[in-house]
C-alpha cells in the first residue's frame, strides 16, 4: 500500500502539467493584455454595480417595486450578477498568477449575456434607468467579445 502512495504525487504532478497544457492550449500563441482583463471585468463590475443601483431605487418606488419584473431582478437576476462579477474578478486573480483559462472562459460566456438575461426587462425601473443599463450590458458583451479576440476563441 506505501508503494501506491509513492507513485500517487508522480501521478498528480504529470495530470498537473497535462491540465497546464491543456488551458494554455486556450490562449497558445495569442497575448491577452491585462489592460483587455481589466476593461472586461471592470465592464461587469459596473453592469453589476448598475443593476444593484436600479434595484435600490425601484424597491423604494411604489411604482415599481411590486411589479413582477422588479421582484424576479431582485429575486434571480441581481443575485447571479453578483455572484458572476464575484467569480470574474477571482478570475482576474488568476490571470494575474498566469492562469488565463478562467477569465477567457468568463468571457466566452459573457458574449451571451444578454441572452443569460432574457426575460428580465431593463425597464424594471422605468425607461431613462433601461437605457443606462443596455448600454452598460452592450458594453460587457462588447468587452467579452474582444477579450475572446485576443484570445484566439471562436
Amino acid at each position: 500500500m506505501s508503494s501506491m502512495h509513492s507513485c500517487r504525487p508522480e501521478a498528480l504532478r504529470i495530470v498537473f502539467r497535462i491540465l497546464e497544457r491543456v488551458a494554455q492550449g486556450v490562449t497558445e500563441n495569442h497575448e491577452i493584455s491585462e489592460t483587455l482583463v481589466n476593461r472586461f471585468a471592470g465592464t461587469f463590475a459596473k453592469f453589476t454595480a448598475a443593476v444593484e443601483d436600479a434595484v435600490s431605487q425601484a424597491g423604494l418606488d411604489p411604482e415599481f417595486a411590486g411589479t413582477v419584473q422588479f421582484q424576479a431582478w431582485q429575486r434571480q437576476a441581481l443575485p447571479y450578477l453578483q455572484q458572476q462579477n464575484a467569480s470574474i474578478q477571482k478570475a482576474v486573480a488568476h490571470f494575474l498568477i498566469g492562469d488565463m483559462h478562467p477569465i477567457v472562459q468568463f468571457a466566452a460566456e459573457k458574449r451571451g449575456l444578454s441572452k443569460q438575461l432574457d426575460g428580465f426587462l431593463l425597464t424594471f425601473v422605468g425607461p431613462e434607468q433601461a437605457k443606462i443599463l443596455d448600454r452598460l450590458e452592450t458594453a460587457v458583451v462588447v468587452a467579452a467579445y474582444q477579450l475572446c479576440v485576443a484570445a484566439g476563441v471562436p
